[in-house]
């Protein structure tokens, strides 16, 4: 059987409209809807996750996987790296978090050996490319994330805005699961 693979894209911590805190009621909102996606998608039949390792959604995103492969042991965690030493610009408690989920990553692929133009969208596509699904959250602002949806839409994937207030907006996937 064909595993089914997921994705996950998302905003940094300063485009967020709330702090991403334990305790902050849109936070843990955040946190339930991530965590409740991720067990519908592997009641689903998916058991591959990619994670792009930056701060904000991507880590926030595989720190619940990490959290279910106690309960779903077959579940298998990838870290996609846009090149090498990529968490040298995060803050301090973001870079550890990285290192964290690095060390528990089941596989990890490292696209470049340095920054280069373009190197988060490739590592975005590479991404996208590898999964059935899409998971994000998105208000619309400009970026990185929205130029992944645009491309994830382009190339049919299945997209999962967790963002409900927009959701409608991308022809999400959210009722058919069962979220």
């Amino acid at each position: 059987m064909l595993m089914k693979k997921v994705c996950f894209t998302g905003y940094r911590p300063e485009k967020f409209n709330f702090d991403l805190k334990k305790g902050n009621d849109k936070f843990d909102i955040l946190m339930t809807r991530i965590k409740k996606t991720i067990v519908s998608l592997i009641n689903d039949g998916c058991r591959v996750f990619y994670t792009g390792m930056a701060q904000g959604f991507d880590i926030l995103a595989a720190e619940c996987v990490m959290s279910l492969k106690n309960i779903y042991p077959d579940i298998i965690l990838v870290a996609c790296l846009p090149y090498k030493q990529q968490e040298f610009g995060f803050a301090a408690n973001w870079r550890t978090r990285f290192y964290d989920i690095l060390f528990a990553c089941d596989e990890s692929v490292c696209l470049n050996d340095e920054y280069t133009a373009g190197c988060f969208m490739q590592r975005n596509k590479y991404m996208v490319d590898n999964s059935d699904y899409v998971i994000c959250w998105f208000d619309g602002q400009s970026g990185g994330t929205k130029n992944t949806i645009k491309y994830a839409q382009k190339v049919g994937k299945c997209l999962i805005n967790l963002n409900t207030d927009y959701a409608e907006n991308l022809n999400c996937a959210q009722e058919t699961l069962q979220i």
